[in-house]
């Protein structure tokens, strides 16, 4: 099922999309039966790509990614645990450099920092080992411990799972590990657009947990006024990128019952 996701998501990207599209295009236009049908579907095909493109139509979904797990209106007086999600080192990367090479989720891992000194009895868990098809073997826990020992916060006061390859196995193994008892108040901190489906994932294992969103990519308000109004199809594209991942994320994960709804709310 893992080998399977992973070419479905490579499939299902825009960029590959919009490949496919105007290679089926250019092969109606070379028949002549079909000529008339391959002109409509290019049309068609550039008139979505100019509407991304100027419009922000990735920045309007992303809001409601991002929006739907708000962050605490107050936080909890008391917290068991927190469990940071992997996303935000690259270990392919960190191994061929022989350092620690963070990506734009970096804030999932630096969010840990505060808040265990703020809860300095609460259990600490990172969970994420590898999400890629090949070099398995390369887990992304291995360099988070790195990272944190570069920057002088104890790894000794975190457990490391290493063995998940998705937001599913997040849930499974670190329950498994963690062994919350019931009643316990465990935060969980992830990117913003990401946590409806891992809430909905842990919530499917058995553990309620309480959203600790970071990593914003927008504003909030749901970006759609003339001023956010631009010509770049890199910009549409690009972002649809993300928000079309995780929402055939959202729905494969409901059909296989990894979750309890497609779209997990507060």
């Amino acid at each position: 099922m893992f080998v399977i996701s992973k070419l479905v998501g490579a499939l299902t990207e825009p960029v590959t999309i919009l490949v496919l599209v105007m290679g089926l295009c250019w092969m109606l236009l070379r028949s002549r039966r079909f000529a008339r049908a391959g002109r409509r579907l290019m049309g068609a095909t550039l008139a979505v790509v100019l509407a991304l493109a100027v419009f922000p139509v990735e920045s309007v979904m992303m809001t409601a990614l991002e929006n739907r797990f708000p962050p605490p209106a107050s936080m909890p007086e008391r917290v068991d645990g927190i469990i940071v999600l992997g996303g935000g080192i690259n270990p392919v990367i960190s191994a061929a450099r022989g350092r620690v090479a963070l990506n734009s989720a970096a804030s999932r891992l630096t969010a840990l920092i505060p808040l265990a000194r703020r809860y300095p009895e609460a259990r600490l868990i990172f969970t994420g080992g590898s999400g890629a098809l090949l070099s398995q073997e390369i887990k992304e826990a291995t360099y988070v411990k790195d990272f944190y020992m570069e920057i002088g916060f104890d790894p000794d006061r975190i457990v490391f799972e290493d063995q998940s390859r998705n937001t599913h196995e997040n849930a499974v193994l670190s329950k498994e590990i963690m062994a919350p008892n019931p009643g316990e108040t465990w935060l969980l901190v992830t990117s913003a657009f990401h946590m409806p489906r891992a809430v909905g994932c842990f919530r499917a294992a058995g553990w309620p947990v309480v959203a600790y969103p970071v990593d914003y990519a927008t504003t909030g308000r749901g970006e759609g006024g003339l001023s956010d109004l631009r010509f770049s199809v890199a910009a549409g594209l690009g972002g649809l990128r993300t928000v079309a991942h995780e929402m055939l994320g959202l729905v494969g994960y409901r059909l296989l019952g990894w979750t309890e709804s497609v779209f997990p709310a507060p």
